[in-house]
C-alpha cells in the first residue's frame, strides 16, 4: 500500500491519505486548541514565533508547536514524520516549521489568497531539496472552502521563478500561473479532503489556495519538515537559526528529530 502511495507522490509531486489520520473527536479537540492560539492563550507559557493578519479575513501563526501542548503532539505526531520520511526517501526528517492557517467564512476577497508558489522559494538557507509538507485539514476542504491546489508534476521542473505567494494579502491576481517549461504541461488539481486527512506535497510542487466562500472557518495545521542531511546554506540575520552554524545541520530545540 505505501508503496502505491510513494508511486503517487513521485508523480504527482503530492498525495493525500484515503482517509481521515484523526478521527472526528479528535479533530474538533485540535480546533478548540488552534481557536485558544489563535486568540492569543498559550498553555506552554511561550507565544508562537510569529502571527500575521490579513485585512481580518487570514491568519497565519508560526510554529504553534511552542504555544500549546496538543499542537505540539499532532505536529510531531510519529505516523505524519514516518510517511513523510518513506515519501522523501530519507532515514532522518526533522521539523523545519509548522503554521496554522485561518481564513474567515464567506470570504469573497484577494486578500483570503495564497497564490502559486513552491515552498523552496522561501527556504533558500537549506542546502536540501529534500524537504516536505505535510497538511492537516480541520475542514471540508475543496474548492468553494479555499482548499489547497496543486499543479502535478510541478516538482519536477526544479526552482522556478515568477510566481505569486502570500503577500500581505493584497495578491490581485492569486491564480496567475507561474512560467511552465518548455515540453512541460499545467495540470491543476483541487482534492476533496474530509477533516482529519493529510496531504503531503514536496517543497518543488506548485500550490496555493483561493478564498474561503463556505459559511465555516477554514483550518489547516502545515508541518513542514527537512532531511537529517540538510545543512545551513547561507548566512542569516533570522534569530530563529541562531544555534545553527553555516554548513551545519539543523539541529537544537527549534528542529526536533521527528522520524
Amino acid at each position: 500500500m505505501l508503496d502505491a502511495f510513494k508511486a503517487d507522490f513521485d508523480r504527482q509531486g503530492w498525495v493525500a491519505t484515503g482517509l481521515p489520520l484523526f478521527d472526528e473527536l479528535y479533530v474538533r479537540r485540535i480546533a478548540e486548541r488552534f481557536d485558544r492560539v489563535l486568540a492569543g492563550e498559550y498553555d506552554l507559557g511561550r507565544p508562537p514565533h510569529g502571527v500575521n493578519q490579513f485585512g481580518g479575513i487570514m491568519t497565519k501563526v508560526s510554529n504553534a508547536w511552542w504555544a500549546d501542548a496538543l499542537i505540539r503532539d499532532v505536529v510531531c505526531d510519529h505516523r505524519i514524520a514516518t510517511v513523510a520520511a518513506i515519501l522523501l526517501d530519507v532515514d532522518e526528517l526533522y521539523l523545519w516549521a509548522d503554521s496554522l492557517y485561518w481564513k474567515a467564512p464567506l470570504a469573497a476577497k484577494e486578500g483570503a489568497v495564497v497564490g502559486w508558489h513552491q515552498d523552496k522559494q522561501y527556504w533558500g538557507v537549506s542546502s536540501t531539496e529534500k524537504m516536505i509538507t505535510a497538511t492537516i485539514n480541520l475542514y471540508q476542504a475543496d474548492a468553494l472552502s479555499g482548499g489547497l491546489r496543486f499543479a502535478e508534476g510541478s516538482h519536477r521542473w526544479g526552482l522556478v521563478g515568477g510566481s505569486h505567494a502570500l503577500s500581505g494579502g493584497d495578491n490581485t491576481e492569486p491564480h496567475l500561473r507561474p512560467p511552465v517549461p518548455a515540453g512541460e504541461e499545467w495540470k491543476e488539481v483541487c482534492p476533496l479532503l474530509v477533516p482529519g486527512q493529510v496531504t503531503f506535497h514536496h517543497c518543488l510542487t506548485f500550490h496555493g489556495s483561493g478564498p474561503n466562500l463556505s459559511a465555516e472557518p477554514r483550518r489547516s495545521i502545515t508541518i513542514h519538515m527537512v532531511a537529517g542531511d540538510g545543512r545551513l546554506a547561507q548566512i542569516t540575520a533570522d534569530d530563529y537559526f541562531a544555534g545553527v552554524a553555516l554548513g551545519e545541520p539543523f539541529r537544537g530545540p527549534n528542529f526536533p528529530r521527528l522520524a
